[in-house]
């Protein structure tokens, strides 16, 4: 493997050796890509940790090997947008939005004041020539596939109950404390990409819901099981008798060609099969995402960019006497052409004052606020680079491997939580809900639900530009490609004469195995 041409001051480096303006030490940085060009337990073994409390997550899982489909190290995708591109600026200012409307009920964001802030600001900065699409209070925090833009906010995978063998299943979870962010102080901030602390663990949780808020779902892909929402999807269309995939001749009318008549499907096609696909691929889609993540990209997180603009603090705010870090740089040099971006952007301002009173309130350091993400964890974001996101291919592997074996039809019986979460209540907003569009919206749900807690860039899930004309970026594209490589030498183990698998992918495009 060539040896990676990482700039350390833009790159991952979360629990390596900084200083004390959260530069990562040299001999610290220089240890890492000597253990990645290595690939070697030995080699990182040698890698030079800070603090030494949280640990770097599984680099070696960037080189191991799958039985089923494509290699990760054959993966291909397009390089992550850089640092100083227009294109990260405009992404790191819906970072901030969402941390700002973290609390503001997804049924009540038509009527939000700060949602209206939040798309007029978005709109204002160019959003859509970054993204493809206007920002509206229907679509904000949304992916921009087919049915993500449709009926509630949350796929009806993340919200129905269901039945799990003889176990009933109510998919309310364990809620986070209202207000209650993290990281908005650069005391805390230094300890924990230094890796002196490991507050993970340690979130405060008031009770049980299902999810209402950005908060809620934050929390959910916090502490969920990679498998677990494509596993839960495919279970709940079993239970419902949703329509099969006629590339079973399991499923196929008795008079059309191939059809089985005189048995029903179980550990082929049926639903032991279907289910253990479902997990298996998001397992395998993670091998990929590592790879990429450390041998590739080595993206640093969004915390550490707002850490590098809180260093501006004083040039982007003059009139306050703010004590910032002393920039090493010139703002323009730094941000590029996403320096236009801060200057035009309205965002800053309720960062600063929103970091003002929860460090305020929660008797942390910098009491005139900073420009740091405030983050929906104690911990910030996992000790692995963050282009792809995992949770962005593992879920869109998942419900791509669920595309190919379920048809699109209305979902039955749709639903939606009530006010205050602790229920659910009839969809009555008149749209159709189909099986494959709320399995795209669950594939952009799982992966901007870790966008709204500060975890990832909208670049490191979903594509970015409309449908049927995206650029190859993010995790969502590479979990597609890898399902679909994992049918390809599924269908080559069955006895049965299995047809054509065919969906729509994500890009608007018809995939057909």
């Amino acid at each position: 493997m060539s040896k990676p041409d990482f700039d350390p001051f833009v790159s991952f480096t979360k629990t390596l050796k900084h200083d004390k303006e959260g530069v990562v030490d040299s001999d610290s940085f220089k240890s890492l890509v000597k253990a990645i060009e290595a690939g070697t337990q030995e080699a990182f073994e040698n890698v030079i940790l800070g603090g030494g409390k949280r640990l770097l997550v599984n680099p070696l899982n960037a080189f191991s090997s799958q039985l089923i489909g494509d290699q990760s190290k054959d993966s291909k995708m397009a390089p992550a947008p850089a640092f100083n591109s227009r294109n990260t600026a405009v992404d790191m200012v819906e970072r901030y939005w969402m941390a700002l409307c973290r609390d503001v009920r997804f049924d009540q964001y038509q009527n939000s004041a700060l949602i209206k802030r939040a798309c007029e600001d978005l709109n204002n900065i160019g959003f859509d020539k970054e993204f493809g699409f206007k920002v509206t209070p229907q679509n904000i925090f949304r992916g921009p596939y087919e049915g993500c833009d449709v009926g509630p906010h949350v796929s009806q995978f993340l919200l129905k109950d269901f039945i799990f063998g003889n176990q009933p299943v109510r998919q309310m979870a364990l809620s986070p404390r209202e207000g209650l962010d993290y990281m908005t102080d650069l005391e805390t901030w230094n300890l924990v990409n230094n890796g002196d602390i490991d507050p993970s663990g340690s979130d405060v949780l008031d009770g049980r819901r299902y999810l209402i808020t950005l908060r809620d779902a934050g929390q959910w892909v916090h502490v969920d099981f990679p498998h677990q929402s494509s596993l839960w999807s495919t279970i709940i269309l079993l239970g419902e008798m949703s329509r099969i995939s006629q590339a079973s001749p399991y499923a196929r009318s008795p008079q059309d060609k191939g059809a089985i008549t005189t048995a029903v499907p179980f550990g082929s096609l049926g639903g032991p099969d279907i289910t253990v696909h479902s997990a298996l691929v998001a397992v395998y889609g993670l091998k990929h995402a590592w790879f990429q993540k450390w041998c590739v990209h080595l993206r640093l997180r969004p915390e550490v960019y707002a850490q590098r603009l809180d260093s501006f603090r004083e040039k982007l705010f003059p009139q306050n006497k703010q004590k910032g870090i002393s920039p090493r740089r010139d703002f323009k040099d730094v941000f590029g052409e996403g320096a236009e971006v801060w200057q035009k952007t309205s965002v800053l301002d309720h960062i600063l004052e929103h970091n003002k009173l929860q460090n305020t309130m929660f008797s942390r350091g910098d009491k005139e606020g900073t420009l740091l993400l405030p983050m929906g964890f104690p911990e910030g974001s996992p000790a692995h680079p963050a282009y792809p996101g995992g949770h962005s291919v593992f879920v869109a592997a998942g419900a791509t491997m669920a595309k190919a074996f379920f048809e699109d039809v209305p979902i039955a019986n749709p639903m939606v939580p009530t006010a205050d979460g602790q229920g659910l209540t009839a969809y009555t907003g008149g749209e159709t809900l189909t099986v494959h569009g709320e399995l795209n919206k669950l594939i952009a749900n799982v992966t901007l639900f870790r966008d709204g807690a500060g975890m990832h860039w909208r670049t490191d899930g979903t594509t970015a530009g409309n449908p049927g004309t995206s650029i190859n970026t993010g995790g969502n594209l590479l979990g597609e490609t890898m399902a679909i490589s994992m049918l390809r030498d599924i269908k080559e183990t069955y006895r049965e004469q299995v047809g054509t698998f065919s969906f729509k992918s994500i890009t608007g495009e018809t995939k057909t195995i």
